[in-house]
């Protein structure tokens, strides 16, 4: 029999469960790339504060990216993510660190979604929780221009509201090794209070950092990290 599809109700988070998948799978992450790179520097953001990774999709990696970053930025906090229902099962895993799973056109998906965002804003012990989204709802290149956002974040900004969006370019090039390079690439923090999200605004900030990644691996290649007029480009590796 097959299983019934999963919304947005059923994902748990397990804190044991997130520290032990983090090590597997930063583990293989080390096994299927040469470097991951995390241009630039992470922002200043206040203890408790509630954040949306704001991404574009360009692989199966991408979430996995952002489990990073979070650990980086905020460590104490819960990470949330919403992928794709018809994924859920796949593993174990996914229903124990903290996925919440949906089903594009669904209306009802999209509100049990919205719900459990609310529940989550609304309890004393996830009230500071932050929620990876990837708004293009599908895997596209880097460089697809636009990049497409649905109006499915302005759902998920006005469930967490306040909330601070933070955009994250993500490129992955195979550079001069066997094994690719990933670079991410952090966009302005736009504060969210209330009202109607605008969402060709944070596209707009999301592309602009994308196209100066892309525009310096142009411009630069392989040389992208070295000196060769003025300062080398700031950068973390993350593993």
């Amino acid at each position: 029999m097959s299983k019934p599809i999963p919304d947005a109700r059923i994902g748990k988070y397990m804190p044991w469960a997130r520290a032990v998948f983090d090590w597997f799978i930063f583990r293989t992450m080390r096994r299927d790339f040469s470097a991951v790179h995390l241009l630039g520097t992470l922002p200043k953001v206040p203890e408790g504060t509630r954040i949306i990774f704001v991404a574009n999709h360009t692989s199966w990696w991408d979430g996995f990216f952002l489990f990073r970053i979070h650990r980086l930025l905020a460590p104490k906090q819960r990470l949330y993510s919403v992928m794709l229902a018809r994924e859920f099962y796949q593993t174990f895993w996914f229903r124990v660190i903290g996925m919440l799973p949906i089903t594009p056109g669904s209306t009802s998906s999209i509100r049990q979604l919205l719900r459990r965002l609310v529940r989550l804003k609304n309890s004393p012990e996830t009230s500071g929780f932050l929620c990876s989204f990837f708004p293009q709802g599908e895997i596209k290149p880097s460089f697809t221009r636009p990049l497409g956002f649905s109006d499915g974040l302005r759902g998920v900004a006005g469930a967490m509201a306040p909330v601070v969006l933070l955009p994250i370019g993500i490129h992955i090039e195979p550079m001069c090794e066997r094994r690719p390079q990933a670079f991410l690439t952090l966009g302005k923090p736009i504060e969210h209070i209330s009202g109607q999200l605008d969402v060709g605004r944070v596209e707009a900030e999301l592309t602009q950092v994308l196209d100066a990644l892309l525009n310096q691996l142009k411009a630069k290649g392989e040389h992208i990290f070295l000196a060769q007029s003025g300062e080398a480009m700031t950068h973390v590796s993350l593993f």
